[in-house]
């Protein structure tokens, strides 16, 4: 029995350190945004404040990324036309949005990855999703470039209902904006 038990700890710790962590270049990964609504769309850019990513075989199995939300601005605005882009991203930035002096940050933490069944370039990665301090399940397609114990490149499309976070406000404008959020996210870690 004590044989088997040196042989069980023997294997997890192998199993343990066989994992690599690797730390998110917040300088080289980014998320981009669409919002649509009946005429037309605005699109924008959100920077990622950290995060880590659990490698294991060359392939990856964990981690998580946070969103600073305060740093939500919007792309499809020029600056030479202040007033409607300062407007848009103080509203996105407001109660009735986001709420980023009460909510800061959104994040998404992985606890399983699957096999793509459509696409075998792709992984589907699935975890929990928090925005506005409301958490669900949530899954996410993802397109890696590139998967060693070192570097870890991916692309990943995360669409969410904007509803079911809470990311809504009363009245005929909120009629005007559809609910479905895309998130475009290039990561990258090291």
């Amino acid at each position: 029995m004590k044989k088997l038990i040196q042989i069980i700890l023997l294997i997890t710790t192998i199993n343990c350190y066989s994992q690599t962590e690797l730390t998110v270049v917040t300088s080289d990964s980014k998320v981009q945004w669409t919002g649509t609504k009946v005429i037309g769309l605005h699109q924008g850019i959100v920077k990622i404040k950290s995060g880590k990513v659990k490698m294991k075989d060359q392939k990856l199995v964990g981690g998580h990324f946070i969103i600073d939300m305060t740093t939500i601005t919007c792309t499809d605005i020029p600056d030479s036309d202040p007033i409607p882009k300062k407007k848009l991203e103080s509203h996105l930035k407001g109660e009735d949005f986001f709420d980023v002096a009460k909510h800061p940050t959104a994040k998404f933490e992985i606890d399983e990855v699957r096999t793509h069944p459509d696409n075998p370039a792709k992984i589907l990665v699935l975890g929990n999703l928090t925005i506005k301090g409301i958490t669900k399940r949530w899954k996410i397609e993802v397109e890696p470039t590139t998967q060693t114990d070192k570097l870890f490149i991916a692309q990943a499309d995360l669409r969410f209902d904007r509803q079911q976070f809470g990311v809504a406000y009363k009245g005929l404008k909120d009629e005007l904006v559809h609910d479905i959020v895309r998130l475009n996210i290039v990561l990258k870690a090291k």
